[in-house]
């Protein structure tokens, strides 16, 4: 077996687009703290573009989430799975909130999702070591 082969035991590796992905979803939502942070002191014309981050960072969420589910099937790592498909579904609902008007909730989910955002290179990190 060649050194660039994976080991037997080991899944496969994690896909660019997946790793991709979730980096500009973390660097979108942070971008839109920023905004969201200005707003809350008084700065409400950047409202749409906080808006339009949050599209966007829930689209490359999505875009990750369907890849590591596409990884999932090929052997890799269920939770890293979960954890993917887990932050698209809190931005739509974030963006419910957002839309609703659901200010102090929807500021504290926010920043939950970048948390879990962060987490999540740190999982692809765990599972990359994993299948060398």
């Amino acid at each position: 077996m060649s050194s660039s082969e994976p080991r037997p035991e080991s899944g496969p590796t994690v896909p660019s687009v997946l790793t991709w992905g979730t980096w500009a979803a973390v660097v979108l939502v942070a971008a839109q703290l920023v905004l969201g942070i200005l707003m809350l002191s008084g700065s409400w014309s950047l409202i749409e573009a906080h808006a339009g981050l949050g599209y966007a960072g829930t689209l490359a969420a999505v875009l990750a989430a369907v890849s590591a589910v596409v990884w999932k099937r090929r052997g890799g790592s269920a939770g890293v799975m979960a954890h993917a498909v887990a932050m698209p579904v809190l931005m739509i609902i974030q963006i419910g909130l957002g839309s609703a008007g659901v200010k102090w909730v929807h500021v504290v989910l926010g920043v939950l999702i970048l948390i879990g955002l962060i987490g999540l290179p740190m999982s692809l990190r765990s599972a990359r070591r994993q299948s060398l």
